[in-house]
């Protein structure tokens, strides 16, 4: 009884959590973009950094704030890119911006004292730890985020169906990418704060990476990444309580476990299926 009471605000979290990044790393996996939570949290980290370097608390709104101007700008970037003439390719401008986001938050850590423990915590998180009025903000935040794209579905699901297709039969498109990329880099920014960079990209690329290896619907991968990582989550928070061990990277380890299973059984499924026909 103890354990579940332990563990329950955690296992909360991370329903929270799973519940928003499982549905937005469908729409990662299909746009090509695998790092852009990576990148989005570092740049929400280096706001954060600054924050700091400049002596504001890092619970205080400003903080908050800094954080996400720094966001709202890699967003309009990144919304803008993928339109220019000459083309260029979104993922290496992630990857650019992760690297020059991540030597910035180096130099000014440098004159900073004490926040390489704050960026430590940043990386594994504190799940573990996380308070009811955190979940309780955590909810609302991404039930918030899931009705504008459940709203402006019929504007978003296309983008990301056919990322690398001009759409020029939808208006105002950029703006419908913005919306996209903001949303998501408030989500990240918000849930790094919880779970750490480690957890949440794990729990949006893997589930979804899981999903998409036995479904074409987006309802039937929302269901099978959302299975996953809530199997992930109630397993790895319970092994992480037992050993003693940080609760992020045991997590990590689990989803992991689950997507070499996931590969394993695919490919004796198609395995079967080759000889049927082989048969036949």
């Amino acid at each position: 009884m103890g354990a579940l009471t332990f563990l329950l605000p955690p296992f909360i979290a991370c329903l929270a959590l799973i519940g928003i990044l499982g549905y937005f790393g469908i729409h990662v996996i299909k746009r090509g973009i695998i790092f852009i939570d990576i990148a989005m949290a570092q740049i929400a980290a280096l706001g954060v950094t600054f924050a700091y370097v400049l002596k504001i608390h890092p619970e205080s709104p400003w903080t908050w704030v800094l954080s996400l101007v720094f966001v709202l700008i890699a967003s309009m970037v990144f919304a803008n890119l993928k339109y220019r003439r000459p083309r260029i390719c979104i993922e290496a401008i992630i990857g650019i911006s992760y690297a020059i986001a991540t030597t910035a938050a180096v130099i000014l850590i440098d004159k900073a004292a004490g926040a390489e423990e704050h960026i430590k915590e940043m990386l594994i998180g504190s799940i573990l730890w996380v308070r009811w009025l955190e979940i309780v903000g955590a909810v609302l935040l991404y039930t918030a985020v899931g009705l504008i794209h459940y709203r402006f579905r019929s504007k978003l699901l296309p983008i990301s169906e056919a990322y690398e297709e001009n759409h020029r039969h939808l208006k105002n498109i950029r703006l419908w990418d913005f919306l996209f990329y903001a949303t998501l880099g408030l989500v990240v920014m918000h849930a790094v704060r919880i779970g750490g960079i480690l957890v949440v990209f794990a729990f949006l690329i893997i589930p979804a990476t899981i999903s998409a290896m036995f479904a074409q619907k987006w309802l039937s991968r929302i269901a099978i990444g959302w299975l996953a990582g809530i199997l992930g989550s109630a397993i790895g928070l319970y092994f992480s309580w037992k050993l003693d061990v940080p609760s992020g990277p045991v997590v990590v380890l689990f989803l992991g476990l689950f997507l070499a299973l996931a590969l394993i059984a695919k490919n004796l499924y198609s395995g079967k299926q080759v000889d049927s026909h082989a048969t036949l």
